[in-house]
């Protein structure tokens, strides 16, 4: 059975009745609640979870029954994430790109809805000291942002609150699922080696990386069990920043330095006796999951709205540029849907401006996060029909499954920002320079 909730009239309401679904006790505060249930608590209410190059992510652990479930995002001083912009209230534009362009791409099933909550005088600062020592060492050289004015509270996603037994969480940083076949692209290699391969060549040559990925974004993305088992397995054996394991809310693996492996998992799985078939019998569930689903599919159509790529895409921004015309911030514009892709570069300006906003739109899906989670249930082991086709519905709060081998389930999509159009050039650099990189690697018999 699958529990969904009432249809609602806005983001808000949609946040009330999913807080509803996923708590066990039936007195859940309403959004006015949490804002001042937030108002009164402390920094040192909050634990650290996880965090990204922008976004840092803490769970609250205080003693206001009005906020437990809740997880609060803020914003870190990283000027090469955000394209250097400088914003303290970021998340106005962030909630409407979320609700008017991404909720109608990947629906309500996995999109939820936020709530900004004001911060005090010296918040953030505080926060910083109190969660320091939590953070990974190599992500300690980007602090928070100290003048960041609010932040968002959102469900968390690492627990399912109903039933016993432990929640497994899985954070899956999913990449890119496609080669591009566009008449842009120059590039060869980039047509039949997926983006994230090619990277890890560059970032080991770089001294970035202890060991070379063997991660297929395409094998995740196929539908196919046993290559999504593949992609799930090599996540494992070298997870980095791209693949972590919570229970009950902690993350558990890999550690701090991103290492970890198949072995030291198993270890990690013996002190849940309710997770059956170790490792390989985890990772069987998990991918039944994503085969069952229509999650990767929405993504990978989002990813593909770069119909153009960036070889194709580059040279348009910078005739809008030498144009001097300013770009429609992307929560601003219509909801952007696929089209059939360009054959010849556009000439007229409302298509160009269309195909870069596409790009970047494609940007975000490319470096969302998927959070699945697992609950041993003791039920039934039944298989569960495909729902791979279900239509995209704005207005069903998230949603549990129940009764999927033994299993409940919850999945939700997260760094859902949008990018800013100050990493166009960027993006244009690095993509030549992995290309270029791979293809000579590649000619030269050094590919790791």
């Amino acid at each position: 059975m699958e529990r969904v909730g009432f249809a609602a009239a806005s983001a808000l309401a949609l946040f009330y009745v999913s807080l509803r679904a996923r708590r066990s006790h039936p007195g859940c505060a309403s959004p006015s609640e949490l804002k001042c249930s937030f108002a009164r608590c402390k920094p040192t209410d909050w634990q650290y979870i996880a965090e990204g190059a922008l976004n840092l992510a803490l769970r609250y652990c205080g003693n206001d029954p009005n906020l437990v479930g809740i997880v609060l995002r803020v914003r870190k001083n990283n000027p090469e994430a955000s394209g250097g912009v400088v914003d303290h209230r970021p998340w106005k534009e962030s909630l409407r790109f979320v609700e008017n362009i991404i909720l109608p791409l990947l629906g309500r099933r996995y999109v939820q809805p936020a709530i900004e909550v004001e911060f005090r005088k010296g918040f953030m600062r505080e926060l910083a000291e109190s969660i320091e020592d939590s953070r990974p060492v190599a992500r300690r050289k980007n602090h928070l942002d100290y003048e960041l004015e609010s932040g968002l509270l959102m469900l968390d996603n690492t627990c399912i609150p109903v039933g016993d037994g432990p929640t497994i969480c899985f954070e899956l940083k999913i990449k890119c699922g496609f080669c591009p076949d566009s008449p842009f692209v120059t590039h060869e290699v980039k047509k039949r080696v997926d983006r994230f391969t090619m990277h890890q060549q560059l970032k080991n040559s770089q001294g970035k990386l202890d060991t070379v990925s063997r991660y297929s974004p395409v094998d995740l993305f196929s539908y196919d069990e046993p290559r999504v088992i593949k992609a799930l397995q090599a996540l494992v054996a070298t997870p980095q920043n791209n693949f972590r394991m919570f229970v009950d809310g902690a993350l558990v693996f890999p550690d701090k330095k991103g290492h970890g492996s198949k072995q030291g998992l198993e270890e990690i799985l013996k002190k849940y006796p309710q997770v059956r078939g170790g490792v390989d019998g985890l990772l069987t569930e998990l991918a039944e999951v994503l085969v069952r689903e229509p999650l990767l599919d929405r993504i990978k159509k989002v990813q593909m709205l770069d119909d153009c790529d960036i070889e194709g895409t580059w040279p348009l921004y910078q005739k809008i540029v030498e144009r001097n015309e300013r770009v429609l911030p992307l929560a601003d514009g219509k909801a952007i849907f696929p089209r059939d892709p360009p054959k010849q570069p556009p000439t007229d300006a409302v298509t160009q401006h269309d195909t870069v906003r596409r790009f970047m739109l494609s940007c975000t899906a490319k470096d969302c996060s998927v959070m699945l989670s697992l609950k041993p249930t003791g039920g039934a082991d039944k298989k569960l029909p495909s729902v791979r086709h279900l239509s995209v519905s704005t207005t069903d709060p998230r949603t549990i499954v129940d009764g999927f081998h033994g299993y409940s389930y919850s999945i939700a999509i997260v760094d859902l920002d949008p990018k800013p159009l100050e990493k166009m050039e960027h993006y244009y650099k690095l993509d030549k320079k992995v290309a270029e990189f791979y293809a000579k690697a590649e000619r030269d018999g050094t590919l790791l």
